[in-house]
């Protein structure tokens, strides 16, 4: 792999830049490649747990954090964010999208949602958590994000984990908002990629779609694939 067309970020700790080397080392071995998802996952949540603690200092019983996810990235990199913010005593509650990702004829990308899992008593969170395997662009954030705006009243922050990202991705996505929501948009990432290659997929990014690195074969929305954190959060609410 290339490495010329990366940066990394001031967050990225030899810890993180093992285990972004670890994900490209891994392409062919779907269970390691998870499992440095998900130690990405708490990297990530680590760089935003100073944020998030004067909340949950002075709310003991109410919800601060709201985590978004896409379905694929649920069970592994999510599952990472969310397992630190637990440990560091930061109560979130989850929000599970299914969303069908594909190209217009004009090459512009669309992905509407499908199926979603919203975890009841989000509505009290001041700060969002996204969570995004890799932000090539805009459109999967974007779409996710709207979805749960307009039932959150009083938002500080959003936060976009992703271990990397394309170097034009924060700006296409404060493109898309108006400034009172843009503002409020916080990006944390490991790696400033700046080249696609001819299908549009970001390198060295993540090493591939990530669907089949995850061993998920396809887009979650066309498998019937349903994470294990969704299935465990939803007969718990039985």
């Amino acid at each position: 792999m290339d490495m010329n067309n990366r940066t990394y970020t001031p967050l990225a700790t030899l810890a993180a830049k093992r285990h972004l080397q670890g994900l490209l080392d891994s392409v062919d071995n779907p269970d390691t490649y998870c499992e440095h998802m998900i130690a990405l996952g708490k990297l990530l949540a680590a760089t935003i747990v100073p944020s998030l603690h004067h909340q949950t200092t002075h709310h003991h019983t109410k919800v601060d954090t709201l985590i978004i996810s896409t379905a694929e990235d649920a069970d592994f990199l999510q599952h990472g964010v969310a397992t630190e913010l637990n440990n560091q005593g930061i109560t979130s509650k989850l929000a599970v999208f299914w969303n069908n990702h594909y190209q217009l004829a004009d090459h512009s990308s669309v992905a509407p949602i499908v199926h979603k899992f919203i975890q009841s008593g989000y509505e009290s969170a001041t700060d969002i958590v996204i969570v995004k395997s890799i932000m090539s662009g805009s459109c999967v954030v974007r779409t996710n994000l709207i979805e749960m705006l307009g039932t959150i009243q009083n938002i500080d922050n959003i936060f976009i984990l992703a271990p990397v990202a394309h170097k034009y991705s924060e700006e296409k996505l404060r493109a898309e908002f108006p400034i009172d929501i843009s503002q409020k948009f916080k990006f944390n990432c490991f790696a400033i990629d700046n080249k696609r290659s001819k299908a549009g997929e970001v390198i060295p990014g993540i090493g591939g779609s990530v669907y089949e690195l995850l061993g998920l074969t396809d887009q979650p929305v066309l498998t019937a694939y349903m994470p294990h954190v969704v299935e465990k959060l939803t007969f718990a609410d039985i």
